[in-house]
This record gives structure tokens, sequence and C-alpha cells, in this order.
């Protein structure tokens, strides 16, 4: 018979037994752990003096005279000769090509509005590459202060020398106004240039001024020009016919034409008579 005393010491032998297994395996753990912990340490030490190198390396870039830009080319031009913008990017020249942004180029380059991009190129030691895209030209238009291109979308740059213009614009209008632009695009759509010549402000009123072919003034709203027209041509008939001293219609009206009265000149006053006045009586 097995007494509780021979199972308790049975017990013991066996907890004896199996406690050096487990503490083996407890000092394989710790001993991982602390090579991990390790590793990560020197990892991290060996990250951080890298990032310090190349900090160091890139502000030595950014300082070196060696990189400064010496040579500046301009290139994908087609209407345009590149000295205007060689001007305008002069002031670059000895400024760090590595540090150089693309915001130092856009800042001298923005005046030029037939300019619709850029992309810079750095070549090192020492040359910056600024290749360029040009706007296209919708038409040319006349006005007091020159001839000006337009693409159509609201720029409107100095057209170059001899370009002839489709349209002729009056005082009061700009040709980057984006509503002129407009109109002009409907005007080419609908194949009139020649036919309408100039566009100018109506005065004190809303809408423009079309002067057309036949010595014809048209009244009207830029919104729907090819209705006008077209209203217009099926009146200039009878126009002609029964209303010939009237050659200013609005086309502003639904549906319909107004024929405006000829303008009459103000009548100048009569000279005064001798003995009357005058500088000779002070």
């Amino acid at each position: 018979m097995i007494s509780p005393e021979s199972v308790v010491r049975s017990l013991l032998r066996a907890r004896r037994r199996e406690r050096p297994a487990v503490t083996t395996l407890q000092r394989r753990e710790r001993r991982r752990t602390a090579r991990r912990v390790l590793l990560s340490v020197l990892a991290v030490a060996c990250l951080s003096g890298l990032a310090a190198l190349a900090g160091t390396g890139w502000n030595l870039l950014r300082e070196d005279s060696a990189f400064a830009v010496r040579h500046i080319q301009v290139v994908g031009l087609n209407r345009h000769a590149p000295a205007d913008l060689l001007d305008a990017l002069r002031l670059l020249r000895g400024k760090n090509l590595v540090s150089l942004s693309p915001q130092d180029v856009a800042a001298r380059l923005s005046r030029f509005a037939w300019l619709k991009g850029f992309l810079c190129r750095k070549h090192l030691p020492n040359t910056l590459i600024v290749e360029v895209e040009e706007r296209e030209a919708l038409c040319t238009l006349s006005t007091p202060q020159g001839n000006y291109e337009i693409d159509g979308a609201g720029f409107a740059w100095k057209a170059p020398p001899g370009a002839g213009g489709h349209f002729a614009l009056g005082p009061g209008l700009s040709p980057s106004d984006p509503a002129v632009q407009s109109a002009v695009s409907d005007l080419l759509r609908l194949g009139l240039v020649g036919r309408v010549t100039a566009l100018s402000a109506a005065p004190g009123e809303p809408g423009l001024l079309l002067s057309a072919e036949g010595g014809w003034t048209l009244v009207a709203d830029p919104e729907n020009l090819a209705g006008q027209w077209d209203r217009f041509q099926r009146a200039r008939a009878w126009a002609d016919r029964f209303a010939k001293d009237r050659k200013t219609v609005d086309l502003r009206w639904s549906g319909r034409v107004v024929l405006r009265e000829p303008e009459v000149p103000p009548e100048e006053d009569p000279p005064a008579p001798p003995g009357e006045g005058g500088p000779q009586h002070g």
C-alpha cells in the first residue's frame, strides 16, 4: 500500500527534475531578447549617423560654389525668340543649381502671358535647361495700344511685328477680357472675319457694337451672336429697300430687330456778327 508520504516525495522529486529545464528556456529567451535589443540600438545608431552624414553632404552641395548656375538654355520655342526669356532668367546666374526650385524660375517667367508652362532640367554641375510650351494663338486683335494675340481662354499678349489683326477693338475693351474673347471666338466660328471688322463697347448700355460690312452698326448681346446675326441677315434686304438711311440695328430683342433713327450731328453755333462780342471787344 502506497503511503501519502511516498506520494509527496515523488512529486517533489519530479518538480526538482523539471525546474532546470524551465530555467534553461528562460535563459535562452533572455539572451535572444538582449541580442534583439542590441541589434536595434546598433541599427538606430547607424541610421542616425547616415542621416547626419547625408544632411552634412546636402548642405555642402547647396553651399558649394562649384554648383553655381553658369549656363542657362531655353528650348521648345516655335513662335517667340528666346532672348526675352533669357534676359528674365539672367538673375539666376550664380545661384546654387542644387537648391534652385521651380518657383524661382516661375517668379521670373510669370509676366509672359504667351507662356503656357515650363519644365526645369538641371545638368550638374552648372547648367540649367528650361523647356517651355507656348500657347496657341486663336487670332490677332488690333487695339489703340497695338496688336495683341489671344488664345480664347482669357490670355492676351503682344503680337509679333507684322501680324495683321482679324478684328479691331475700340476703346474700353480689353483683349484679355474673357467676355470679349468669347465673342471673338463666336465671330470666328461663324466665319465673319472681314464681314465684321470691329468691336466696341455700347455707350451707356449693355452689349457690344459690331461694325459690319456695308456701313452697318449692330448692337448685339455677346451671349447669342449666332442667332442675332441670322436675324440681321433676314432683315437686311428689307432695310436696304425701305430704310436706306438707317444703318444701326438693335439685335438684342428676342425674335425681332429694331432699326434706329440715324444720328443727327449737333448743329454748330453760328459765328457772332462783328461788333457783338469776340476777342476784339474783350
